[in-house]
Protein backbone atom coordinates (compact mmCIF):
# COMPACT_ATOMS: atom_id res chain seq x y z
CA UNK A 1 0.00 0.00 0.00
CA UNK A 2 3.02 2.29 0.17
CA UNK A 3 2.72 2.92 -3.56
CA UNK A 4 -0.93 3.85 -3.14
CA UNK A 5 -0.05 6.22 -0.31
CA UNK A 6 2.42 7.94 -2.63
CA UNK A 7 -0.31 8.22 -5.27
CA UNK A 8 -2.74 9.78 -2.80
CA UNK A 9 -0.05 12.18 -1.61
CA UNK A 10 0.77 13.17 -5.21
CA UNK A 11 -2.93 13.72 -5.94
CA UNK A 12 -3.19 15.99 -2.92
CA UNK A 13 -0.07 17.93 -3.93
CA UNK A 14 -1.43 18.41 -7.47
CA UNK A 15 -4.69 19.99 -6.32
CA UNK A 16 -6.64 16.94 -5.15
CA UNK A 17 -7.02 15.16 -8.44
CA UNK A 18 -9.71 12.46 -8.29
CA UNK A 19 -8.40 8.89 -8.11
CA UNK A 20 -10.38 6.04 -9.67
CA UNK A 21 -9.35 2.73 -8.13
CA UNK A 22 -10.30 -0.70 -9.45
CA UNK A 23 -12.01 -2.56 -6.59
CA UNK A 24 -13.21 -5.74 -8.28
CA UNK A 25 -11.29 -9.04 -8.40
CA UNK A 26 -8.43 -9.64 -7.75
CA UNK A 27 -8.78 -7.16 -4.87
CA UNK A 28 -9.99 -8.61 -1.62
CA UNK A 29 -12.04 -6.94 1.07
CA UNK A 30 -8.84 -6.24 3.02
CA UNK A 31 -7.45 -4.36 0.01
CA UNK A 32 -10.62 -2.28 -0.27
CA UNK A 33 -10.43 -1.47 3.44
CA UNK A 34 -6.86 -0.25 2.96
CA UNK A 35 -7.97 1.98 0.08
CA UNK A 36 -10.73 3.40 2.23
CA UNK A 37 -8.23 4.00 5.02
CA UNK A 38 -6.18 6.05 2.55
CA UNK A 39 -9.30 7.99 1.56
CA UNK A 40 -9.77 8.81 5.25
CA UNK A 41 -6.11 9.79 5.60
CA UNK A 42 -6.42 12.12 2.59
CA UNK A 43 -9.87 13.68 3.06
CA UNK A 44 -9.39 16.24 0.28
CA UNK A 45 -8.62 13.61 -2.37
CA UNK A 46 -11.76 12.40 -4.16
CA UNK A 47 -11.50 8.61 -4.22
CA UNK A 48 -13.70 6.76 -6.70
CA UNK A 49 -14.30 3.14 -5.83
CA UNK A 50 -14.41 1.52 -9.26
CA UNK A 51 -17.07 -1.17 -9.62
CA UNK A 52 -18.44 -0.33 -6.14
CA UNK A 53 -16.21 -2.94 -4.52
CA UNK A 54 -17.27 -5.83 -6.77
CA UNK A 55 -18.51 -8.76 -4.73
CA UNK A 56 -17.75 -6.69 -1.63
CA UNK A 57 -20.27 -4.03 -2.64
CA UNK A 58 -22.28 -4.10 0.58
CA UNK A 59 -19.21 -3.71 2.81
CA UNK A 60 -17.99 -0.94 0.52
CA UNK A 61 -21.32 0.91 0.73
CA UNK A 62 -21.29 0.69 4.52
CA UNK A 63 -17.75 2.06 4.70
CA UNK A 64 -18.29 4.84 2.16
CA UNK A 65 -21.10 6.21 4.30
CA UNK A 66 -18.48 7.55 6.74
CA UNK A 67 -16.07 8.87 4.09
CA UNK A 68 -17.41 11.98 2.34
CA UNK A 69 -14.59 12.07 -0.24
CA UNK A 70 -15.36 8.49 -1.39
CA UNK A 71 -17.43 8.02 -4.54
CA UNK A 72 -18.89 4.98 -6.26
CA UNK A 73 -18.46 3.99 -9.89
CA UNK A 74 -21.50 1.91 -10.86
CA UNK A 75 -19.88 -0.18 -13.58
CA UNK A 76 -19.81 -3.98 -13.47
CA UNK A 77 -22.38 -4.08 -10.68
CA UNK A 78 -22.65 -7.44 -9.06
CA UNK A 79 -26.44 -7.12 -8.80
CA UNK A 80 -29.06 -4.47 -9.57
CA UNK A 81 -29.95 -4.23 -5.88
CA UNK A 82 -26.40 -2.96 -5.31
CA UNK A 83 -27.00 -0.18 -7.83
CA UNK A 84 -30.32 0.66 -6.22
CA UNK A 85 -28.84 0.84 -2.71
CA UNK A 86 -25.84 2.89 -3.86
CA UNK A 87 -27.92 5.46 -5.71
CA UNK A 88 -30.50 5.73 -2.95
CA UNK A 89 -27.85 6.20 -0.24
CA UNK A 90 -25.43 8.34 -2.26
CA UNK A 91 -27.33 10.14 -5.03
CA UNK A 92 -24.57 12.77 -5.31
CA UNK A 93 -21.63 10.38 -4.98
CA UNK A 94 -22.47 7.75 -7.62
CA UNK A 95 -21.32 7.79 -11.23
CA UNK A 96 -22.72 5.97 -14.24
CA UNK A 97 -20.22 3.80 -16.05
CA UNK A 98 -20.47 0.70 -18.21
CA UNK A 99 -17.21 -1.29 -18.03
CA UNK A 100 -17.13 -1.48 -21.83
CA UNK A 101 -16.10 -3.60 -23.67
CA UNK A 102 -17.17 -6.15 -21.05
CA UNK A 103 -20.68 -4.74 -20.98
CA UNK A 104 -22.78 -2.57 -23.24
CA UNK A 105 -23.07 1.10 -22.24
CA UNK A 106 -26.64 1.24 -23.58
CA UNK A 107 -27.72 -1.69 -21.36
CA UNK A 108 -25.95 -0.26 -18.30
CA UNK A 109 -27.70 3.08 -18.91
CA UNK A 110 -31.06 1.36 -19.37
CA UNK A 111 -30.66 -0.38 -16.00
CA UNK A 112 -29.93 2.93 -14.26
CA UNK A 113 -32.91 4.56 -15.98
CA UNK A 114 -35.14 1.71 -14.82
CA UNK A 115 -33.92 1.98 -11.22
CA UNK A 116 -34.07 5.77 -10.82
CA UNK A 117 -37.52 7.34 -11.17
CA UNK A 118 -36.45 10.84 -10.04
CA UNK A 119 -35.30 12.89 -13.08
CA UNK A 120 -32.99 15.08 -10.99
CA UNK A 121 -31.18 12.13 -9.39
CA UNK A 122 -31.02 10.36 -12.76
CA UNK A 123 -29.33 13.41 -14.30
CA UNK A 124 -26.87 13.55 -11.39
CA UNK A 125 -25.93 9.86 -11.71
CA UNK A 126 -25.74 9.87 -15.52
CA UNK A 127 -23.28 12.75 -15.66
CA UNK A 128 -24.00 15.61 -13.30
CA UNK A 129 -22.05 14.19 -10.37
CA UNK A 130 -18.86 13.47 -12.29
CA UNK A 131 -19.11 16.79 -14.15
CA UNK A 132 -19.31 18.59 -10.81
CA UNK A 133 -16.39 16.62 -9.36
CA UNK A 134 -14.25 17.40 -12.41
CA UNK A 135 -15.36 21.05 -12.49
CA UNK A 136 -16.70 20.73 -16.04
Amino acid sequence: MAKMDALFRASQEMGNLPLWVHTFFPLKLEDIKELLMLARRYPTVPTIMGHMGGIHWLDTLKAVKEIPNAYLDLSAAYTTIALSFAIREFPRRTFFSSDAPYSLPSIAKMVIEELVPDPYILERVLGGNIAELLHL
